[in-house]
């Protein structure tokens, strides 16, 4: 940096600087208020927009749940509130929703859709977790082994190890290989909490005479 001895040569430097430096700077100053405003606007619109998710997504339960609701309109309710929102957390839990409400309308079809989509479109390892299971039993309930036990095969946290390995039991058990499926549930017992789990030891005990 250069030293300048007289106040009369620092004035002109200045003004030199300015001279060439002075409309970037101003430019730079605007650009920077500008995308403050513009930042501030985002966070407004984006609250906005949650605002109107949250609404629209509590007018869906509260329609479902309703005693006589017309369950195949409300899903076509669901899907274009889910098309609507693709990035939203609330579409992945109307789509949860969605899938439960068609298995009880029995449209596996439907239900493995919005399952897989949740499974896609979600980071959350939990929902994954609790997605992936529920897609295995759609699949299973429409007779597709080899499709459940290809989900089943999925990495999920070790908190739903229990679950997993029981309905991977209950997939072979259905498909008609007892063996491996008494080995699946003696795994889940393993890894149920506690150790115990009287259903599972039901079933563990109905496949008794099977050879481990």
């Amino acid at each position: 940096m250069e030293i300048y001895s007289t106040e009369e040569q620092q004035v002109e430097a200045i003004k030199r600087f300015w001279k060439q430096n002075g409309v970037s700077i101003i430019a730079g100053v605007v650009i920077g208020l500008a995308g403050l405003s513009g930042f501030r606007f985002y966070q407004e619109k984006q609250v906005a927009t949650i605002q109107g998710q949250s609404s629209q997504y509590a007018s869906l339960i509260e329609k479902v749940a309703k005693d006589g609701a017309d369950k195949t309109a409300w899903l076509i309710e669901a899907q274009t509130f889910i098309e609507a929102n693709p990035s939203s957390s609330y579409a992945v839990l109307t789509a949860l929703i969605a899938a439960k409400e068609a298995v009880m309308v029995k449209d596996y079809a439907a239900a493995e859709k919005q399952l897989s989509w949740v499974i896609a479109n979600t980071k959350t390892a939990e929902i994954i977790a609790v997605a992936t299971l529920r897609l295995a039993r759609v699949q299973n309930e429409q007779g597709n082994s080899e499709a459940a036990l290809a989900t089943l095969a999925a990495k999920l946290p070790a908190s739903f190890t229990a679950q997993q390995q029981e309905l991977t039991g209950d997939v072979l058990l259905k498909s008609g290989d007892e063996a491996k499926a008494k080995a699946a549930y003696q795994a889940a017992l393993t890894a149920s909490a506690d150790g115990k789990n009287p259903l599972l030891q039901v079933k563990l005990n109905e496949l008794a005479h099977v050879a481990g």
